[in-house]
């Protein structure tokens, strides 16, 4: 777990409260990211913030569930574990460019003789972590619904970080890989080429432990959807963030991701939830 503490100083000299993050990419990317998000909300909420990347996608669950972290920024997969395992429940969503859901995609290279996902079998795939949304459960749901077993027809490697996965494809070590859409652009001026896109994934929560006080809840409600819709200067600095983020934030419930434990219960079995994070990867010892 690395703590980047905000740039702006406390302004009540109080505990730091922490914006949890699941380790999506590097560490130095995850702060040029997240970091303007940490700042925004200590000179908005009048509280000093820091923010709290975790080591893997389980530990950000724990960090929630623990008060580790007042809030955090976790994929739909990630989310569900952290209300199954201790109620944590969602505030707001992202509407990245403007949008309530992303896409996972499948890369290959732009040299790969492969046409279709089909034509995988007997091909390597990369995955992300197994508690990813788009570079796992939605990837692992299109394999096999063009007819793939996967430990069997495809060999399943695990590279943990969106990014470590699509070089991999690059660098020649799997075939193809699965991760979300925003990094697979990226990608697609370093040559590689769109596969397959998932359908709609409803977008990234921002989520609070039980123990989160209510009056701290509004006041994240506060800062992240009603100041920027009132405030035309606000809205101009949230713009200006990362691409993810750029497109603010909008009040959410538990309701939006029902669609997303399904899948999850569908692809790795109806005890997903509870079984260790290593346990879901495709392949032996793995459903």
């Amino acid at each position: 777990m690395v703590v980047l503490a905000a740039t702006v100083l406390p302004v009540r000299g109080e505990e730091p409260s922490a914006l949890g993050v699941v380790s999506f990419y590097n560490p130095h990317l995850m702060y040029l990211k997240y970091q303007p998000l940490v700042d925004y909300l200590t000179e908005q909420t009048g509280r000093p913030w820091v923010l709290r990347i975790a080591r893997s996608y389980e530990d950000a669950v724990g960090d929630v569930c623990s008060g580790r972290a007042t809030v955090a920024y976790l994929g739909p997969v990630t989310y569900l574990r952290a209300h199954e395992l201790c109620g944590a429940a969602p505030l707001v969503q992202l509407r990245t460019r403007g949008e309530a859901t992303y896409h996972s995609v499948v890369l290959v290279r732009q040299d790969s003789p492969v046409a279709s996902l089909a034509e995988l079998k007997g091909k390597r795939f990369g995955f992300g972590a197994p508690l990813s949304t788009s570079s796992h459960l939605m990837p692992r749901k299109m394999l096999l619904d063009a007819g793939l077993v996967l430990g069997r027809d495809v060999e399943c490697r695990y590279f943990w970080h969106h990014e470590r996965a699509a070089k991999a494809v690059l660098m020649g070590e799997v075939d193809a890989c699965g991760v979300r859409d925003l990094t697979g652009e990226k990608f697609l001026q370093r040559g590689l080429r769109l596969l397959a896109q998932s359908p709609p994934i409803p977008n990234f929560p921002l989520v609070v432990g039980p123990a989160v006080a209510p009056a701290v809840r509004e006041e994240l409600v506060r800062a992240l959807v009603e100041l920027p819709a009132q405030d035309p200067a606000l809205r101009t600095r949230v713009a200006g963030w990362d691409e993810e983020l750029a497109g603010g934030f909008a009040v959410v419930t538990p309701a939006a991701f029902a669609s997303i434990g399904d899948l999850a219960a569908q692809v790795f079995g109806p005890l997903w939830v509870k079984v260790p994070e290593q346990q879901l990867q495709c392949g032996p010892g793995g459903p």
